[in-house]
């Protein structure tokens, strides 16, 4: 997380830049850049599986880079940086006497990676209003419909819930 820590602008609540649109590099990679790109990575996908599934969507997406950044996802990489340091009070929180059931929300992104048309699943689940598991991650097939792809990603959250 050393990279997060140097970023010196000011927090930020957004989890990607409005305009970012995650696209391949079409140029050779600098291989410093690269190396820099994957430490951050690694050490946000550390986050993301201990403590911090709000931001699994968008290390997902970087992660897919890994290959081969440019510096635009770079900069996403520290905006998601930023991200983290204004929201660092945030934590899981487990409610023993709600009494609530368990319960799962399921989502899917249709084609939004236009490189190969595939589809985005996430999903959490929750059990005393505290969040359990959770789960952002490329569909293995091309959905030919946006009902396809909720349904592909509702099939893993079930899978996820038995």
């Amino acid at each position: 997380m050393l990279a997060c820590f140097n970023v010196a602008t000011n927090p930020t609540h957004t989890l990607l830049p409005s305009e970012f649109s995650f696209k391949p590099n079409k140029k050779q990679c600098d291989p410093k850049l690269c190396q820099k790109y994957q430490q951050l990575v690694g050490s946000l996908i550390y986050l993301m599986i201990g403590s911090r599934p709000d931001i699994g969507f968008t290390v997902v997406k970087l992660a897919q880079q890994m290959a081969n950044p440019s510096n635009n996802h770079y900069r996403v990489g520290l905006h998601l940086c930023k991200y983290l340091l204004a929201t660092h009070r945030y934590w899981l929180v487990y409610n023993g006497l709600s009494n609530k059931s368990l319960v799962a929300y399921s989502d899917s992104d249709w084609g939004q990676d236009h490189e190969h048309r595939k589809s985005t699943t996430s999903y959490f689940t929750m059990l005393a209003q505290g969040i359990t598991s959770w789960l952002s991650h490329k569909q293995k097939s091309v959905a030919l419909s946006s009902t396809e792809a909720e349904y592909i990603a509702l099939s893993d959250c079930s899978c996820q819930l038995i």
